[in-house]
């Protein structure tokens, strides 16, 4: 029990986030009981230890309203709101995405890289970050009205003024003006709450949460944004 409690010291000593801190330790707590389980050892040292709070304030899910608001605001990139918000993608996966990741007629997107805020495209975040995500017909329609605007049918789903593919730095711009008009609180990943919301209120279960937000553990994200969505419907 004292090593475990000397992990998490150490952990947060490495100025992980305290929800980090708390998914590494429900990881190790999981293998420990499956250890007791199978009679490897006869109790788990997970017992009675003490976990770093989380000091951020309540993620509160942007409304329809706000979401349609941001999509406006961002002008000829407002397509990327809708799919973030009918997704539930991370803005890396997104500006990752060609054209033939999205698939019209399944009405699914691909995810299986992501670019980097350097422009480079690297691995999805975690083994679980590569996914196939169900997406609604609104997504598809938006989707298929961009690429008709600016007359494409291959490369990079989004791309600049030049054509070529849309980085971090060029996205972020013009969502925080977006963002300030309409007087919200939105860092790039605010539409991931509001997705996982529509999904908890359309009955999805935790491990198809988990499948298709695909993050590495979503025990406590889970945890999280239904206590939020109880809260805010």
């Amino acid at each position: 029990q004292s090593d475990i409690q000397g992990l998490v010291k150490a952990l947060e000593g490495k100025d992980l986030a305290a929800g980090t801190v708390r998914n590494i330790y429900d990881t190790a707590a999981r293998i420990f009981a499956s250890a007791v389980d199978d009679r490897v050892i006869p109790s788990s040292p997970c017992r009675r230890i003490k976990l770093p709070k989380d000091d951020k304030g309540e993620v509160v899910p942007l409304t329809l309203a706000q979401v349609r608001a941001l999509e406006v605001g961002m002008s000829d990139l407002g397509a990327t709101v809708i799919v973030l918000a009918g997704s539930g993608l991370r803005i890396g996966e997104l500006l990752g995405l060609d054209v033939s990741d999205v698939d019209f007629l399944r009405r699914t997107i691909r995810v299986d890289r992501q670019r980097a805020q350097s422009g480079a495209l690297t691995p999805p975040k975690s083994r679980s970050s590569a996914r196939t995500v169900p997406v609604g017909q609104t997504v598809i329609d938006v989707l298929a009205a961009y690429l008709r605007a600016g007359d494409r049918q291959s490369g990079p789903l989004f791309v600049n003024a030049l054509g070529l593919p849309l980085t971090y730095g060029q996205w972020k711009r013009p969502w925080k003006v977006a963002a300030a008009a309409v007087e919200v609180e939105a860092p790039a990943h605010a539409l991931r709450p509001f997705y996982a919301c529509a999904l908890i209120a359309g009955g999805t279960s935790g491990q198809q949460w988990q499948m298709v937000l695909g993050p590495a553990s979503a025990v406590g994200p889970v945890r999280a944004v239904a206590h939020l969505c109880a809260r805010h419907g």
